[in-house]
Order: structure tokens, then C-alpha cells, then sequence
């Protein structure tokens, strides 16, 4: 939701306890696609909370009203720390309709993408994405599936704490006793394009699960990456690159506040992998590869070297230490009886280090490193 500067007082017919006075309007501090969000203030509890009312043009739509309940009824069910809580909910008849839930001070993921400065800067949205995916992971062993995730519906406390909000176009694939909606019939295409899978932009309802959300978590790591949504343009253009998945890859994006490490863009691109089956298959795989990203020396450049390259020389200086991640290398130490044939010491696989000795002994390279296959490795 966008933030506004105070407006008037809401009617009190938009929540019975502002009538009886336990809570006060504050006024409105924000506004979504259904609605306004108000602060109040608890008189008895002595503390602040938020407000959702609907619009009253979309409150003279029964559809409408009953998927803003819905919402309601399902962030309620939904009991995780990265999940906003909602207090209360009251609708009347007329149209009216409104839930209570934490008021969460802090800023959207979209002001803190804008605001990269630094690796750092970029680290705490990892961290924070890692958070939204034990969010997920969460609302899908419950058979929910979010269905419109963005930045703007992520929210970032002033002391790190991290929600998921507005489910309002969440996806009950379970328990449908927690909602009295009826599905959405195939075809229907509900979310933000620009952010969207490609089997949601396509209609494919019964096909939209919780890789469909795993999508999303990507694309929105890809805007944290390149500064920019995967599809741009008019929305018609938009969606039609959203069926195919059509992006522009993350790493030929000069970046926010740093170059794209191709470590980070390669999980960005498996996430958001054109084919379901292709894609992390949990979002709890996600968080685990993200958190495994920021635990490892994966900030540093990922290189290609051919089948036969000696990638470390015995004798040399050494400037630089690598992390295999695929294929294989033998270690090789010059014979001394026989300086020209070099006897073969070890092999190193995909997850080895080699070459740190040196650095941290500041000491020649005290053996070669040839590769056997091409080789991968982060330098």
C-alpha cells in the first residue's frame, strides 16, 4: 500500500468498537487495491493498530465484499511471525466491512530496493526475502497459495521483523470450509503481471500452486538485483512476456547498488524457471538457498575454465583462492628428481577449496591445480 498523509475520520459504521469508543481513528495512513488503511488507537489496550476498511464503491459488490472477508479470514488463519496478524473482523450489512491487524512501522521492500547503497544493503533484502519464504512455506503445508506477491505487499519493521501482507488474492487449495468464496473459474488471471508466473499470467488456475509463489520470490529478487520489474512496458506487452517467461536475464543488468553476483543470479533464474518442474519445489529449498548464499564466499565472480587449464601454478604468487562448484581438478607437485614431470597429489571436486594457503601464508603457490573436465569455480 502506498502511503498517504492523514485524511479525515472514517465513518464510525466502518468498525463497531470505533462507535463505542474503545478504539479511535487516527486516520488514514495508506491505501491498497480494496481499500484504505486507517491507524487506531486502543483506549483499553493503550496501544496503536491498523485498520483495512473496503472501498464503498467496492462494497456495493457482494463479489467483492466476500473475497475482502475472505482476505481476512485467511491472514487470520495464517499464524507465523512473518505473517501480519489480524485481530478482528466486522462485517455489516450495506457493504461494510473491515478487519483489524498489527500495525507494522517500518517501510515496503519496494522503498528499501530503491534505497540500495551498498552489498550490505542488498544482503538485508536477501535476508528479508529469506524470511517471506518461511512465510510461504508456512501458508502452503496450509494450502494457501498467495498468488500476488511484490514489494509493495512486503513490509520491513523498523527492527527487522518482515511480513507478508494482503492475501486478498490468495489461492485455498485445502481447507475451503475457511473461506465461503467460490474458486475462480479457469481463464481468470488475478495478481500484478509484472511479477506473475507464467501459468498465472496464462489463466491456468488449477495449475497455479505454490511454485507459482516461488516465481514471484524470484522476481522479486530479480527488481532487488536489476532495479526494475522482469516485465516492463505497457501491461498488454507485460503480460504476453509473462506467459512465456520472457526476461531479460538478471546478470546482464549492471545492478542497484552492486553487479549482479552470478551465484545470486542463477538462483534468481532457477526461481523463475519457465517450467514449474524446474523451479525450487519448496519455498523453504528457496530460503535455504539464499541463506546458503549469504553464509558463503558467493559475492565473488563465478569462472569458466576449459578442460587442460592449469588455474594455479606452482611457484607463482598468489592473488587469488576458489571454491569448485563444478567439474573436477587434480592438484600436481613438480617431481624433484625430475623437474620437468609433476606427480599427481589429489582430486578435487565440485564444493573444494584450493589456493588459500597461499594467500593467507603469503607464500608461492606450493603446488599446481590442473583442470580434468571444464571446471567452474567462484575466484
Amino acid at each position: 500500500a502506498a502511503a498517504l498523509p492523514a485524511a479525515a475520520k472514517a465513518p464510525v459504521s466502518y468498525h463497531p468498537a470505533i462507535q463505542s469508543g474503545r478504539l479511535r481513528d487516527e486516520g488514514e495512513i495508506a491505501r491498497g487495491g480494496m481499500g484504505s488503511i486507517r491507524q487506531l488507537y486502543d483506549v483499553n489496550l493503550r496501544r496503536r493498530l491498523a485498520l483495512k476498511v473496503i472501498d464503498a464503491e467496492l462494497g456495493a459488490d457482494t463479489e467483492m465484499v466476500q473475497r475482502f472477508v475472505d482476505e481476512a479470514r485467511v491472514t487470520g488463519a495464517l499464524d507465523h511471525p512473518n505473517i501480519v496478524p489480524v485481530h478482528d473482523l466486522a462485517a455489516e450489512d450495506g457493504g461494510h466491512a473491515s478487519y483489524t491487524m498489527k500495525l507494522v512501522d517500518g517501510r515496503t521492500l519496494t522503498e528499501l530496493i530503491a534505497m540500495q547503497q551498498s552489498q550490505r544493503d542488498l544482503e538485508r533484502i536477501l535476508q528479508c526475502m529469506a524470511s517471506v519464504c518461511d512465510a510461504l512455506a508456512f501458508a502452503h503445508s496450509r494450502g494457501v497459495i498467495h498468488r500476488d506477491l511484490k514489494p509493495d505487499n512486503i513490509m520491513v519493521g523498523d527492527f527487522g521483523q518482515v511480513y507478508v501482507m494482503d492475501w486478498g488474492c490468495a489461492r485455498v487449495t485445502a481447507d475451503r470450509t475457511l473461506i465461503d468464496g467460490v474458486a475462480e473459474p479457469e481463464g481468470t488471471v488475478l495478481g500484478t503481471v509484472r511479477y506473475m508466473a507464467p501459468e498465472q499470467a496464462r489463466g491456468e488456475v488449477s495449475l497455479t500452486d505454490a511454485r507459482s509463489d516461488i516465481f514471484a520470490v524470484g522476481a522479486i529478487l530479480y527488481k532487488a538485483l536489476t532495479g526494475q520489474a522482469p516485465y516492463m512496458g505497457p501491461m498488454e506487452a507485460a503480460l504476453a512476456a509473462a506467459e512465456r517467461a520472457d526476461f531479460k536475464p538478471p546478470d546482464e543488468s549492471n545492478g542497484v547498488a552492486v553487479k549482479p553476483p552470478p551465484m545470486l543470479s542463477a538462483i534468481v533464474k532457477k526461481a523463475m524457471a519457465r517450467e514449474p518442474a524446474e523451479r525450487y519445489q519448496s519455498a523453504a529449498e528457496l530460503a535455504e538457498a539464499l541463506r546458503a548464499f549469504l553464509r558463503g564466499g558467493n559475492w565473488f565472480a563465478l569462472h569458466t575454465f576449459p578442460a587442460g587449464t592449469m588455474i594455479v601454478r606452482e611457484g607463482d604468487r598468489a592473488d587469488a583462492a576458489y571454491i569448485l562448484t563444478e567439474g573436477s581438478c587434480e592438484v600436481r607437485k613438480r617431481d624433484p628428481a625430475a623437474p620437468k614431470r609433476s606427480i599427481p597429489l589429489r582430486t578435487l571436486r565440485a564444493g573444494e577449496v584450493f589456493g588459500e594457503t597461499a594467500i593467507f601464508a603469503d607464500a608461492p603457490r606450493s603446488a599446481s591445480v590442473v583442470a580434468l573436465a571444464d571446471v567452474k569455480a567462484v575466484v
